[in-house]
């Protein structure tokens, strides 16, 4: 599996065990090539939990990997897979997609992104 490293917004790859694997990398390695494809929250953990068994449900929060929402949690706004659509439904977009769109905390607008740059 892999170990990501973000550095001005780019991934680099590197080995990680499968044991060693953070949420974040299990979340990417299940999404990487499910782009262009909508899912509920419920899913989006399901399908983690079932491919990396033992992994926590709790531990699996959807919004953490929007481009659209942010939230007070560090680890939230750091990868970016999904758009959220504020139902529990998610698009799945890809890690280096070119979005544009506004960002929001709760119902709040806080920023936006302008081909691919969050401003």
């Amino acid at each position: 599996m892999l170990d990501m490293k973000y550095d001005n917004r780019r991934i680099t790859e590197m080995p990680r065990s499968r044991e060693k694997q953070t949420i974040k990398d299990k979340v990417l390695s299940v999404f990487k090539d499910k782009a262009d494809k909508t899912f509920l929250r419920k899913d989006i953990i399901n399908l983690v939990v079932s491919a990396y068994p033992g992994t926590h449900p709790g531990s699996i929060i959807p919004s953490d990997y929007c481009y659209n929402s942010i939230n007070k949690d560090p680890a939230s706004f750091k990868l970016h897979l999904f758009e959220s659509f504020g139902d529990g439904t998610f698009n799945c977009l890809g890690s280096n997609y070119t979005y544009s769109g506004d960002i929001y905390w709760k119902t709040l607008k806080v920023g936006q992104w302008k081909q691919g740059k969050p401003q």
